[in-house]
Formats: structure tokens, C-alpha cells, sequence
């Protein structure tokens, strides 16, 4: 058996000890999004109609409830002022957030990006070394070629890793230990 099937098993055990209490496994796809138990959640690919499906959640699809963010900055290619607004929504699940947007029309929303947080709900990792709620990733190792767009904090508590399409967020314990809190996925940027 594979490191990674003996860890799925173990996994399930466990769920069986948590008194009726259902354990969901989400793996982690930088760049791509998440396999929910057995369902593939892609980024730009499955609508908000799919997600409640699979995760067996009230359909908003026809909800007209969405938001409108206003943006401005400096295009970087030519130095000039840029400014737009794009419609959001959100669709929160236990620790799990998934946030659809489009900059044209809030009716076409696509997958963007998916934030995980720790629950007692959820096994959320990585690979087979890394999940949330690790206690000193070895990021760096897993990580190693970055590009300019990619950022990591002086204090290694953030990871912006947009040449992967992750990014990670970690605190610092009382005895200095990092452990890992958060993990997003979102399209990956190019140099």
C-alpha cells in the first residue's frame, strides 16, 4: 500500500472514534482547488449550483445576495492608474470558505479561490507531511523555487506562493513552535 492510502485509512479509523461525529477529508490541489472526500471542487470550473451539491448545502445560485468591490491600483506594465469593481459571494462551509467572483456580471461568478481553516469537522492537508495543524512545516522544502510574485514574511508566519497557487499561514506558539492555521489555494500567477 502507498504512504498515502495508509494514511486515508487511518484517517477513517479515526472518524470512527469521534461518537457519530462525521469527519469530511479535504485535500489540498494548489493552484487547481480540493478533492471533498471523494468530490473534485476546481477553481474557475465548479459553479455554486455543484458546490452546494456536493456539499449537500442550501443552493444560492439564485440568490441575489453578492457584493461589489471597487478596486484601483498602478498597471505594472505601464506604470498608469487602473481601477474596476468586481462582484463577489461567498459560500461559507464549517471552516471552509469559497469565494466566487467576476468582474463582468454577478450571475456568471467563478471559483477564485477556497480558504481552509481548522476544524474539528475537517483532516485538511497538503500531502502526506503537511496539513493544518502541523507543528513546523517544512514549507521551504516543499516549495523551493519561488518567483518574484511569491512572498514569505521575515517571521516565516506567511506564505503567499502565487507560482503555486497556495498560500499558507501559520502562528507562533508560547514555546516558538509554527503551527499551520490556514491554507488558500487560488490561481496561480505567472512571472
Amino acid at each position: 500500500m502507498t504512504k498515502s492510502v495508509l494514511f486515508l485509512a487511518l484517517l477513517n479509523i479515526i472518524g470512527l472514534f469521534t461518537f457519530g461525529q462525521s469527519i469530511s477529508i479535504v485535500k489540498v490541489l494548489p493552484g487547481k482547488g480540493i478533492v471533498f472526500n471523494n468530490d473534485t471542487i476546481l477553481l474557475q470550473i465548479t459553479t455554486i449550483k455543484d458546490l452546494c451539491k456536493i456539499l449537500n448545502i442550501k443552493d444560492t445560485t439564485n440568490s441575489n445576495e453578492f457584493s461589489i468591490t471597487l478596486w484601483d491600483g498602478v498597471d505594472s506594465k505601464t506604470g498608469k492608474e487602473v481601477s474596476g469593481s468586481v462582484y463577489e459571494k461567498e459560500v461559507p462551509y464549517k471552516s471552509i470558505n469559497f469565494g466566487y467572483s467576476d468582474d463582468q456580471d454577478a450571475y456568471k461568478l467563478k471559483l477564485c479561490w477556497i480558504t481552509l481553516k481548522e476544524s474539528e469537522y475537517l483532516k485538511i492537508y497538503f500531502d502526506n507531511q503537511i496539513g493544518i495543524g502541523t507543528i513546523n512545516p517544512k514549507i521551504d522544502k516543499i516549495f523551493p523555487h519561488l518567483n518574484k510574485k511569491d512572498y514569505i514574511s521575515d517571521d516565516k508566519l506567511t506564505y503567499k506562493l502565487y507560482s503555486y497557487g497556495i498560500s499558507f499561514q501559520l502562528e507562533k506558539s508560547l514555546n516558538d513552535e509554527l503551527k499551520l492555521v490556514e491554507i488558500s489555494i487560488h490561481n496561480k500567477i505567472e512571472q
